[in-house]
């Protein structure tokens, strides 16, 4: 089976599980080996699921060659990734495992004290309306910045990513110290308002899964000064008792934003009450609800970013 070079890293996320629920793993691991060459700066992710596979097999000694391979290459993961991964389970009284997560824990210590904060441009300069994008957790700016790549997306909109300095495993990050979070996306948010003329622009935030939840409430703690408006894809709301505390009864009548979620998301049921809070709260808050869509961006990506720009116009 050969890969299709075109295929994205998230098509190929996607055959290789149909694959496994089919029960077709040797294809499985075929197709992973082959995503290795197109996509080595995901090594460390293909050799994680190669491993698990691996394990469903029963096969644990190539389930820890796998893993130790990558690791001789450079890439490591954030040890607790493996320590909590069931399939992996198996694993936690050996010793070559063991050796694995020690060597993982030193990188991902060195990379912690070297991390920081990060901000990648893109798009038209020249556009009337700026973003800034807050990733995924277990994320980054480049990758979150590729989701955005249509063409037409790039000729609409000029885009900040930022890049928390939370390191989550290899390359990766996430945004779960508010303080930390709030640090980050306020520095780069200044740097990339310094880089174009403000006054002809409209500055949106937008973030997807917990970068969504964290654009919501640094709004909502008014961190973003010159921000008109939010967009959040699919927020990663767990506790919205807990959101409410955070502003208690302070007016926020001045927020305006849409939430785009699908109803198969894990988090669609909290995102609606998030909702239902915002507007009891005075916000000016849209819900957009799209039918079988899970916790992943929309297909129609430029269509649903033009509709939701053109409501908090």
């Amino acid at each position: 089976m050969k890969t299709n070079r075109q295929q994205s890293f998230t098509g190929l996320q996607r055959e290789a599980v149909a694959l496994v629920e089919n029960k077709q793993c040797d294809a499985a691991l075929e197709l992973l080996e082959e995503g290795k060459v197109q996509y080595p700066e995901r090594l460390d992710r293909i050799g994680h699921w190669k491993a698990g596979i691996y394990m469903l097999l029963g096969k644990k000694d190539r389930a820890v060659t796998e893993l130790q391979q990558v690791l001789d290459q450079g890439v490591w993961w954030n040890p607790s990734l493996l320590e909590q991964d069931e399939e992996l389970a198996p694993l936690q009284g050996s010793k070559e495992f063991q050796r694995i997560l020690s060597q993982c824990a030193e990188r991902f210590e060195e990379a912690d004290r070297a991390a920081s904060a990060e901000l990648e441009t893109t798009g038209n300069p020249e556009a009337d309306v700026a973003i800034v994008g807050l990733h995924w957790k277990g994320s980054n700016a480049a990758d979150f910045a590729a989701q955005w790549s249509d063409p037409v997306i790039l000729a609409r909109y000029f885009f900040g990513f930022v890049q928390s300095s939370q390191v989550f495993s290899k390359d990766i990050y996430h945004w779960d110290d508010p303080d930390t979070a709030a640090a980050d996306v306020t520095s780069m948010y200044q740097r990339f308002y310094q880089s174009f003329p403000t006054e002809k622009k409209r500055i949106l935030a937008a973030g997807a899964s917990q970068g969504g939840k964290t654009v919501i409430e640094l709004l909502l703690q008014n961190k973003l000064p010159e921000v008109e408006s939010f967009l959040a894809f699919v927020p990663s709301f767990t506790d919205v008792d807990k959101l409410a505390a955070l502003f208690g009864d302070q007016d926020v009548s001045d927020v305006k934003g849409c939430v785009i979620t699908g109803d198969e998301d894990p988090f669609y049921e909290e995102t609606k009450k998030v909702v239902e809070l915002l507007q009891s709260k005075g916000a000016d808050c849209r819900l957009m609800v799209i039918e079988g869509m899970g916790h992943r961006l929309p297909d129609e990506l430029a269509e649903n970013l033009q509709e939701v720009v053109d409501y908090l116009e």
